[in-house]
This record gives structure tokens, sequence and C-alpha cells, in this order.
């Protein structure tokens, strides 16, 4: 499958080096594709994967994978022509969060997913993958179980192939919440794990449902 990612930072790279390896062609992308920093991504990834500008990767890709800070999310997506993103399924792994006083979430009333889904309203916004840190991300791996993760989002069919995709980098254990309102709780999951994670002096940790 072809993957678009928009963002070429920490959690841009590391899915889209862990989709190459799971055998899809990707792109991931920037405002300054050619900058010196990327190349060491491109020499790992080999021909399978390259960066480009954000047009380009939303244009080939089949799914989309929004991978941008939340403080330029909006800006970026205005910059992007809406065609290329229509009828796709947008995977977004944004929160909203500020870290100054202690870590809290930006938005109440309303969550990062459902504004990215009305940013987008002809594409299929699927959260998941933001309640984990970029370091986990690809096939986690912990001593004590399998780690959980969420998603929700508006169209089933969408789910679907998130769920496939999700399988691919490691994760085996996969819970639909619902629609994209049920963002709001994910994103107070991550920030829950954020919290516990000061706490317990322990980085990289996610949360694992236990079932009898």
């Amino acid at each position: 499958m072809n993957i678009g990612i928009l963002g070429a930072g920490n959690v841009g790279k590391i899915l889209g080096e862990g989709f190459v390896k799971s055998g899809h062609r990707v792109l991931i992308s920037s405002r300054d594709p050619h900058n010196s920093k990327h190349v060491s991504w491109k020499q790992e990834v080999g021909e399978s994967g390259d960066i480009t500008l954000l047009d380009e990767a939303a244009r080939f890709g089949e799914i989309i994978i929004v991978a941008l800070p939340w403080s330029c999310l909006k800006d970026v997506l205005a910059t992007i022509d809406p065609v290329y993103l229509k009828n796709k399924t947008v995977i977004d792994v944004s929160n909203s969060i500020h870290f100054e006083n202690g870590p809290r979430l930006l938005l109440h009333d309303t969550s990062a997913g459902v504004i990215v889904q009305k940013l987008l309203p002809e594409s299929h916004v699927v959260k998941t993958l933001n309640t984990i840190s970029d370091k986990i991300m690809i096939h986690p791996y912990f001593k004590e179980g399998s780690p959980i993760m969420f998603m929700c989002g508006n169209n089933n069919s969408s789910k679907y192939q998130v769920r496939a995709l999700l399988k691919d980098i490691g994760w085996t254990t996969v819970v639909d919440l619902g629609d994209i309102r049920q963002s709001l709780l994910q994103e107070s999951i991550m920030l829950a794990c954020v919290i516990s994670e000061i706490q317990l002096h322990s980085p990289g940790s996610a949360f694992a449902l236990l079932r009898h």
C-alpha cells in the first residue's frame, strides 16, 4: 500500500520506517525535503521510502498519516490541495497538550481528532497511535505483556484499514472506541500516560488491558 506521511519529524520517520519494513511504500514530507538531516532516513529505508513535499505525499498516499505538531497542524493542512485527501483514510496521531506548569490538555469541549475531521470534511479521519511516545510506536515489547492501542473514527471501512496497518507494525490488541468524538477520550488517556510516566520515572510506557 502507498502511505503518505505529513511530517518528517521523529514520529513521521519512525512510522515511515516501520511501514516500509512491513512491505509498504512510504513518502514522508516536509516543507524542506532536501535538508541534509533527512539523508540518513532515506539511506535506512532504501527504495521503498523517500521524502518529498507535503502536497506530493498527500497525492501519493492511499492512506495519509498526519504526524505534525499541533502548533502548526492547521496551517499545514490548509496548504494542501483538498482533492489529494478527498475520500481517503487519514490517520491522526496528534495531541493538543501544554507542558507549562504541568502537562494538561489545551482542548476541553472538543478534541484534536474532532478538529482534524472538521478541517478535512471529505476525508475519513481515524484517531490512533496518539497515546504512546514515538519510541514505542513500532513493534512495542514489554516483559509484563502486550500494550493496548485505541482507535476511533466515523467510517468503519477506514477503521478496518487502520486495524490492519496497526497489526503490520506489531499492535496485537486494538480496541475501537467508537466515532471520532471519542478522540477526546484517547487524548485524555495519552495525558494520563504522560503523567504516570513522570510520577513513576518510567518513560516509554503504555497501558494494557487485563482480562480474565
